[in-house]
């Protein structure tokens, strides 16, 4: 911190000696004439000190006070005074918080020793600010952080139930539609995967840095024990600024294509299925994520398409399915910030 004064002082002869008393001791001295030139010098420089002639032309003490503290919190106040007076040293110290009183007549010599003082306090009153600065600093980003995931949630909240319930419409057809023996474990086991869904937007570390390898993990997951499904092509990434919400988003509608696949996959031979997800730049800042399965689906139900694609809808925007010969494909667009606001 440079070791600067401010000095408010009208007389230049008195000035001048003060000046060249701090002068040789390594300390610059600012003369003000006037609390207004003080003030316009202190907010183009960085000031450790001002000392104050008692009796300011164009301002009150308490008013140049306040503005300091408000404005200058770590400038540490010495005052001069011409006569001494009991009351006024009091309300001076305890009222204006001001560090030393100096009382004429003035041995400048003495003054400097204790005004050198003041800088060593002027140090620890700035460090002190710059803490408690530091501490509003993080206090304010928390609030703002808190902010945004409370305002996250609401949204969630709504979009869960409404996707939740969509879900479970899916989640029962397709219980049926497997043809398992014990439907109600199947229906609790793919109600599951439902709630794994808020685990990954709220505990799960962000997918979006390593995209590619969760993606992979996800289908070893979901295929486990069906070696005639494959994931051939994983070759993504996520975009910058996508939010946690959205690409968990993504990996969630992945992973639901995939459980329908599952469920409605042939089980005769030659049933083979291979997945692709690939992603290209859409309109504007969009990204587009392509689902491509290739394979003999040899069960169909219009009933658990539509409401995949009901869901899929709920997930990005928009989202399409095309189908061809031996091969479904699913394009996902999401907007790169985007949180789940569908509801």
């Amino acid at each position: 911190m440079a070791r600067n004064i401010v000095y408010i002082q009208a007389n230049e002869k008195i000035a001048a000696s003060f000046r060249e008393t701090f002068a040789e001791r390594g300390v610059e001295l600012s003369v003000a004439k006037s609390a207004g030139e003080a003030l316009e010098i202190m907010g183009q420089q960085e000031v450790g000190l001002l000392l104050v002639d008692i009796n300011i032309p164009d301002m009150r003490l308490s008013k140049l006070v306040e503005i300091c503290s408000r404005d200058y919190p770590a400038v540490v106040l010495n005052v001069c005074v011409d006569v001494y007076n009991s009351l006024l040293v009091t309300k001076l110290v305890n009222r204006h918080a001001i560090h030393k009183i100096f009382v004429a007549p003035w041995d400048i010599r003495e003054m400097v020793e204790e005004i050198e003082e003041s800088l060593d306090a002027a140090e620890i009153s700035r460090e002190q600010v710059l803490h408690e600065k530091k501490i509003l600093k993080e206090n304010e980003q928390l609030q703002n952080t808190l902010e945004s995931l409370k305002s996250a949630l609401k949204k969630q909240q709504f979009s869960y139930g409404k996707i939740r319930s969509v879900t479970d419409l899916f989640f029962e057809h397709m219980a049926e539609f497997a043809g398992d023996e014990d439907k109600e474990t199947e229906r609790t086991q793919l109600r599951r995967i439902f709630d794994t869904y808020l685990r990954m937007q709220t505990a799960d570390a962000d997918p979006s840095d390593h995209f590619e390898e969760t993606l992979r993990s996800d289908f070893d997951k979901l295929t486990q024990g069906r070696p005639n499904f494959t994931l051939s092509e994983a070759g993504v990434s996520m975009p910058e600024g996508v939010s946690k919400v959205t690409a968990v988003n993504i990996r969630f509608a992945i992973r639901m294509i995939v459980y329908k696949t599952v469920c409605c996959a042939g089980s005769g031979s030659g049933s083979a299925y291979d997945f692709s997800v690939s992603s290209e730049q859409g309109v504007g800042d969009d990204a587009v994520f392509i689902v491509t399965v290739k394979g003999n689906t040899q069960k169909k139900s219009p009933f658990l398409e539509q409401t995949l694609l009901n869901i899929l809808h709920l997930l990005a925007d928009p989202a399409e399915i095309s189908e061809g010969d031996n091969e479904t494909v699913y394009r996902l667009t999401i907007i790169p910030g985007a949180r789940s606001d569908q509801a």
